[in-house]
């Protein structure tokens, strides 16, 4: 039963019960239980499981954060960090939904969700084809445009309301010029929030932007 279950469900790389429960419809539950005590396969959340084996593959993470918690897309830190405009390496994997601000402790690593309104969630992420598998098929996996992740990091960050703040997120002044573009200020004008602007004008005066 458990290479069969490998062969079907390999592709998948993060799989729900309910997945399970349509390639297998009348497997018992108790298998999952068993082969998770075995070490085959690791629970990440209530009824949201991932293959042992696969846990240092490729942007798991990423594609974990997307399934376990939805909607959700990959940004603010893990994207900053992800397009080079923040210098440190981000163990916590972050997201943002449209559903409550939540926290997961999973195999993978820590996950962080922070919620925004609905009109803001529906643009400025890409969907990328990053989990890439040794069978070479590939799951999407969400994540922000390095213009959304900026602006999701400062609305939902707001307490960087100063200069010497904002100096201190040591951002990459090349990869900023890149990106603050008139992309950028459409996406800016869609939060309609007089204090992200403000701080959006901080950041460009303290990088001559």
């Amino acid at each position: 039963m458990w290479i069969e279950f490998q062969k079907k469900m390999r592709p998948f790389r993060v799989f729900s019960v309910q997945d399970v429960n349509k390639q297998f419809p009348s497997m018992s539950p108790m298998n999952l239980v068993r082969w998770q005590e075995k070490g085959y396969i690791m629970k990440l959340r209530n009824r949201w499981y991932a293959f042992t084996e696969a846990e240092s593959s490729e942007n798991l993470e990423w594609l974990a954060a997307n399934l376990i918690y939805a909607p959700s897309y990959i940004s603010l830190h893990t994207a900053l960090s992800w397009y080079n405009l923040i210098p440190e390496m981000i163990a916590t994997t972050t997201s943002v939904t449209t559903r409550k601000t939540n926290r997961f402790t999973t195999p993978l690593g820590p996950f962080d969700y922070h919620s925004i309104k609905p009109e803001l969630f529906g643009f400025g992420y890409v969907l990328e084809n990053m989990d890439t598998n040794y069978l070479e098929t590939s799951r999407q996996i969400m994540v922000a445009t390095p213009q959304k992740a900026i602006l999701d990091f400062f609305y939902i960050n707001n307490y960087y309301n100063t200069e010497k703040e904002i100096e201190d997120l040591r951002l990459n002044e090349m990869e900023l010029r890149r990106i603050l573009n008139p992309v950028f200020y459409q996406y800016l004008a869609r939060y309609k929030s007089k204090a992200l602007e403000r701080r959006i004008r901080k950041l460009i005066k303290h990088y001559s932007l």
